[in-house]
């Protein structure tokens, strides 16, 4: 049996043949990953913090014990988030498609506005079948059991906002569409899954196709912040799914036998989106519309969204960077040395001392900023 990395390496070779010098790029030839690869099991299936990802956001427990202002700001701010979107019908019907549809689909928009559109027509014809395997809808291959929050949100058992405040919240819906205002006694809060999936897909693809990291991972943010708008997460559980969502995207991208499947989704959407555009990726990026319209507006809107205006609750300690972290840079930033990366991480993370952040040894999953450190501020 042919090993994932030659597969890869196939792929790549027969999706992208040199063209003439001057010729528009070629029209590929895209076919999904071989059974095996998405039925084998890999090690990242389980998480590397201990079968899943509590470690990574267990200083919950210390906020519901010790600081009861904490959770008090927790509930105000989903409430008035929820309020104000009332007289917003765009937000509303952006969170209700982030709540409904496919990730995949919603989160293109990070591309660009042409380039996102190019992506969606590629799929609706069937072009991206890798990309559907490793990243669309909640049963991807990129995620897994331990990426799910299943057991994380059993243990915490933090009710979610509608329950708690019921007559604070506004319910959105979508004609002929249930919302998500079920009391089910399995559904918790903590931390929020939509926004954990959304950031290991977004991580992935960042990883996969490194020229779109940084919109990628803002609109990842804008999935969390949608569940706020819905009144579904509190603003803790969002911080919590981003640190649980880049931890799993870490075991995955440090997987040396799934590696090459996320390589092999890159070489895909590369080659289509080249050939949908007719130039080389990085001239269709530059003739396009960025999301929320540049950089420097991706940059503000992600700095926004860190850290939901929590004030700090201890003395800030030095930033240790998460040992599996340091990869989430390599497709970004290939000239940096890895101790290179570890710096830029270091330099680039948010203060210290605020909720959830890890002050031990382990390294802080929520203080890693890696659209600052992609964009600078």
């Amino acid at each position: 049996m042919l090993s994932l990395t030659v597969i890869a390496a196939v792929t790549a070779g027969l999706l992208l043949v040199p063209a003439p010098a001057g010729a528009a790029p070629r029209k590929p030839t895209p076919a999904p990953f071989p059974a095996g690869a998405i039925a084998t099991v890999y090690s990242s299936d389980v998480s590397s913090h201990g079968l899943v990802y509590t470690d990574v956001v267990d200083g919950f427990t210390e906020l519901q014990k010790n600081h009861p202002a904490v959770m008090r700001q927790n509930l105000d701010t989903v409430i008035a988030v929820n309020n104000a979107a009332a007289g917003d019908r765009a937000l509303v019907n952006r969170a209700l498609a982030d709540e409904h549809d496919d990730l995949l689909v919603t989160m293109s928009d990070a591309l660009g506005e042409e380039l996102g559109e190019l992506f969606r027509k590629a799929l609706a014809d069937g072009r991206l079948p890798k990309t559907e395997q490793l990243l669309s809808g909640s049963l991807a291959r990129g995620g897994g059991l331990a990426s799910s929050t299943f057991a994380e949100k059993l243990i915490f058992d933090y009710d979610r906002p509608f329950v708690v405040a019921p007559k604070k919240i506004n319910e959105y819906h979508r004609a002929g569409e249930e919302g998500p205002y079920d009391d089910d006694p399995l559904s918790k809060a903590f931390p929020s899954g939509h926004t954990n999936q959304a950031t290991w897909k977004a991580m992935l693809w960042a990883l996969a196709v490194p020229e779109f990291a940084a919109p990628l991972l803002v609109r990842a943010q804008e999935v969390g912040y949608n569940r706020l708008v819905m009144g579904v997460h509190y603003p803790l559980d969002v911080i919590g799914g981003r640190m649980t969502g880049l931890a799993a995207a870490a075991d995955r991208w440090n997987d040396p036998r799934f590696r090459p499947l996320i390589l092999a989704v890159g070489d895909e959407i590369r080659a289509e989106l080249q050939w949908r555009c007719g130039a080389k990726l990085a001239v269709c990026i530059a003739d396009d519309t960025p999301y929320l319209g540049s950089a420097q507006r991706q940059a503000a809107v992600s700095a926004q969204r860190m850290n939901y205006d929590f004030t700090r609750i201890h003395r800030p300690a030095p930033m240790v960077v998460p040992e599996a972290a340091v990869s989430l840079l390599e497709r970004s930033r290939p000239e940096l040395s890895a101790s290179a990366r570890r710096t830029l991480l270091r330099e680039s993370a948010l203060p210290g001392g605020y909720p959830l952040d890890d002050r031990s040894a382990r390294g802080s999953w929520q203080r890693l900023d890696l659209v600052r450190a992609l964009l600078g501020s």
